[in-house]
């Protein structure tokens, strides 16, 4: 596994206790620890302390008493982390991994997350790419340079069997405007007409709804777009039917096999997925937002903060708003609840949504581990402000006995 993992690096939950068996990456965003080149945010973030005590900015979101660590398997390789240089090392362990493992005829996963493209932007992006790109622009361009890398690889080593996947986790932070991207026609405009963003951190299409691009030559069709309803989750039954294993027993599994929509052209994905809450409005975590087919009804709705600063109320819907999404992607105006349409669809949601939180009543409950304990705080060395080090192990390559099935 390389990159970003949103897990965290305590005990279990580190990547090495959760079945990957090399590790080179920052344990959660780059943007929860200081850095010494600290890039473009809104609002902007100070470089790491130097000297005397190191503080959290009590105005704004930014971590200064820890510097932003890099890992390698279990080991803190360096700290600060030097983001200018994250995408070219992240570029260069990936496909020293794909070689490896080629050469040694072994089936392999390896996930990268990358840090694109969330803030902080490095301001080397900016500066490799000249002719007055924006940041955001130039981070992108960065990203499709570094996939293009391991894509290259990929052809190069092991282009008949492997299988190219990737997918985005959210859509744009609208309260970092510029560098934030933009939703397209995914604009909520429900919510927007009421406050705030319908962006990242709300169940609007333009928080929720992202791309994705699959990829095997001579496996999979190319410019095809299929309008089947799929989820990340999808990825991990998806890839442990083609290697010809089989899930775990004793759990229920959300996520569904897409053989047949990735070879077989199939446009039937799921018939219903549901969205949680996530931080806009409602419970954090809740199940308040039904997609179903081409319908999605709402629960309950709210803004994110907004570039402005704005922020839309908090709204709870009994019944709930249903909009068709074939018709109305752009989400401005719910089904008249009076309309037959509706009438017909909101049986349909009620049954789903019982189904799922019977299903979640049901089934093993699982938490993370989110301790702020300093004696778990990752410092690699605490006698230096903020915690700095840097050791040789940093270039060394993975080997391929980081293949698993």
């Amino acid at each position: 596994m390389i990159g970003k993992w949103h897990l965290g690096h305590h005990s279990s939950f580190h990547p090495n206790f959760r079945g990957f068996d090399y590790y080179f990456g920052i344990p959660y965003s780059h943007d929860m620890g200081c850095t010494d080149t600290p890039g473009y945010d809104r609002p902007p973030c100070p470089a790491c302390p130097q000297g005397g005590r190191a503080s959290r900015s009590p105005d704004r979101n930014c971590y200064l008493d820890v510097a932003l660590p890099l890992y390698e398997n279990l080991r803190i390789v360096e700290q600060p982390v030097n983001l200018s240089g994250l995408a070219r090392r992240y570029a260069e362990k990936a496909t020293q991994f794909i070689q490896q493992a080629s050469t040694s005829r072994r089936p392999f996963l390896l996930y990268v997350g990358l840090a694109h493209m969330h803030v902080p932007l490095t301001r080397t992006q900016l500066s490799a790419y000249p002719g007055g790109r924006a940041p955001y622009a130039a981070g992108l361009r960065e990203m499709d340079s570094l996939v293009g890398q391991i894509k290259e690889e990929v052809d190069h080593t092991a282009r008949e069997n492997t299988l190219l996947w990737f997918t985005g986790d959210n859509g744009p932070w609208a309260q970092k405007c510029e560098l934030a991207g933009s939703v397209g026609p995914f604009a909520g405009l429900w919510q927007a007409h009421r406050g705030g963003s319908a962006a990242k951190q709300t169940t609007w299409e333009g928080g929720h709804r992202v791309p994705a691009v699959a990829y095997w030559p001579g496996r999979i069709p190319s410019n095809v777009t299929s309008t089947a309803l799929l989820s990340v989750l999808d990825i991990f039954p998806t890839v442990v039917a083609l290697a010809g294993a089989s899930l775990p027993r004793g759990r229920h599994f959300d996520g569904l096999d897409a053989s047949d929509v990735l070879f077989g052209g199939s446009q039937t994905g799921h018939r219903a997925l549901f969205h949680p809450n996530s931080g806009a409005a409602g419970v954090y975590g809740a199940l308040q937002t039904v997609r179903l087919q081409r319908y999605k009804a709402f629960y309950v709705t709210g803004g994110a903060e907004a570039c402005d600063g704005s922020v839309g109320p908090e709204r709870y819907h009994e019944p709930p708003l249903i909009f068709n999404l074939e018709d109305d992607v752009a989400e401005a105006a719910p089904l008249g609840t009076g309309s037959a349409e509706y009438q017909r669809v909101l049986p349909e949601v009620r049954g789903a949504l019982t189904d799922v939180l019977r299903d979640i009543a049901e089934d093993s409950v699982s938490s993370a581990d989110y301790t702020q304990d300093p004696l778990v705080t990752p410092c690699c060395d605490p006698h230096h402000t903020a915690c700095r080090c840097h050791t040789a192990s940093q270039t060394a390559a993975p080997t391929s006995r980081a293949t698993r099935k």
